[in-house]
């Protein structure tokens, strides 16, 4: 969910929702032990300690550093070790070795949150310009989507653990009942893009601009995993002209006979979810699929994905 600044106007409010922000996320890593929380099962993906540590290290360096003159830093070290990429502030540690990072400990980190979590409460309660609030309401919008990253990334790592263990206990999945799908026509034109509201937006949601469209074809809903097992079905992952070069080479060296987290056991698919393996059901939204894959699977459909 997006923090706007219409949702946290007010000095009580605005320290209200960081608060409730900050605590989402330490929600999110409480089914985790301090090992599953070091994991890092692929260079892109980032361990939920780091996660935790890097949201706390955004507000430490842009707001409680330069907006509260008697701030002392937890640890001068983090600074750069927290670091995720921004150069202006100074180097920063590999990104794919961040599963090595076994200090600071878990404690650690949880005693560095619970420390900036402080003073800008402090910070807050006596009172912050608009240019400090709007960067406590990026740091709000910044720690949010490192809490979709904190799922994402804790799915991957325990899927490729052998025992492939549940994030949390297994919950009443929705039912899907997938509309029969239609081509819907589109007319062209000149049509502006970009963010056009007066609340908060990251700022590649910017300049909004116009951009000419041709007239297009677009189907109703999205394609549905009981689709895609056609696709599967059929035969999809042995046909290489169905797919564009590289990823038929993609195919072949990795061996792909079917989406990420998907498994055939005796003759029933299963997908794996933070709540364990489950039955793959068919009207749900197909997703984990590469480019190359919905590239694929739309031309075996005579069709194109949007661009």
């Amino acid at each position: 969910m997006t923090t706007t600044v219409a949702m946290v106007r007010g000095k009580s409010a605005l320290l209200e929702r960081l608060l409730e922000v900050r605590a989402a996320t330490e929600r999110l890593a409480a089914p985790l032990s301090a090992e599953d929380q070091m994991l890092q099962s692929m260079p892109d993906a980032s361990p939920v300690k780091w996660h935790q540590a890097h949201t706390t290290w955004f507000f430490e360096t842009f707001v409680l550093r330069p907006h509260l003159p008697e701030y002392e830093a937890f640890h001068e070290d983090f600074i750069r070790v927290f670091n995720s990429y921004y150069k202006q502030v100074g180097e920063h540690p590999n990104r794919a070795r961040r599963g090595l990072f076994s200090r600071p400990s878990l404690a650690d980190v949880q005693a560095y949150r619970k420390h900036v979590n402080e003073h800008l409460e402090r910070l807050l309660e006596r009172g912050a310009t608009p240019e400090v609030e709007e960067l406590i309401v990026l740091g709000m919008n910044h720690e949010q989507q490192h809490q979709e990253l904190i799922l994402t990334d804790v799915k991957h790592a325990l899927w490729s653990q052998p025992l492939q263990p549940a994030y949390g206990a297994s919950a009443p999945h929705p039912v899907h009942f997938a509309s029969k799908a239609e081509r819907v026509d589109f007319a062209g034109g000149v049509r502006s893009i970009g963010f056009a509201g007066g609340e908060f937006c990251f700022d590649n949601e910017l300049p909004r601009h116009e951009v000419l469209l041709q007239p297009f074809r677009l189907a109703s809903r999205l394609v549905t995993c009981g689709e895609y097992l056609d696709f599967i079905g059929a035969g999809g992952y042995r046909e290489p002209n169905l797919w564009l070069s590289e990823g038929w080479d993609t195919v072949c060296r990795e061996a792909w006979d079917a989406p990420l987290y998907w498994r055939e056991r005796d003759e029933t698919w299963q997908e794996f979810t933070l709540s364990g393996w489950q039955v793959i059901d068919n009207d749900a939204p197909m997703c984990h699929v590469s480019y190359f894959e919905a590239d694929a699977y739309a031309r075996w459909r005579s069709c194109r994905p949007p661009t």
